[in-house]
């Protein structure tokens, strides 16, 4: 079966685009850019960011696309292997399953918080 995350639905998130566009300008100067937070995450209390890599994957992950389409997409933009690519970002998807951010398998909904109507 193959992997099709899905975002926890008790995040809050947005792009930074400013600095997204920042990151992308200094990896095709071919400067550093991995150490830019570009997206912000906000999931209960906790406020986390990802970097460029971590943006191109997470804006991808909606239930449809697989992990294989993640990867054949964004490994061209960083110019890498696709196999290599589809590594990290099983990587990268397994971490943050960890996380509680994403999950991985079929009918099992992310941990988060669970919110009860009043």
């Amino acid at each position: 079966m193959k992997a099709k995350p899905r975002r926890n639905p008790g995040i809050v998130w947005r792009l930074e685009k400013g600095m997204h566009e920042l990151a992308w300008d200094r990896a095709h100067k071919g400067e550093e850019y991995e150490d830019i937070a570009v997206l912000t995450l906000m999931l209960g209390e906790s406020i986390h960011q990802l970097n460029l890599a971590g943006a191109e994957i997470w804006t991808r992950i909606n239930g449809i696309n697989t992990a294989e389409k993640i990867a054949a997409e964004i490994a061209p933009l960083f110019q890498a292997d696709p196999e290599e690519m589809h590594a990290d970002v099983m990587a990268f998807l397994t971490d943050i399953e960890g996380k509680g951010w994403v999950t991985l398998s079929a009918g099992l909904p992310p941990q988060g918080p669970r919110w009860t109507a009043r």
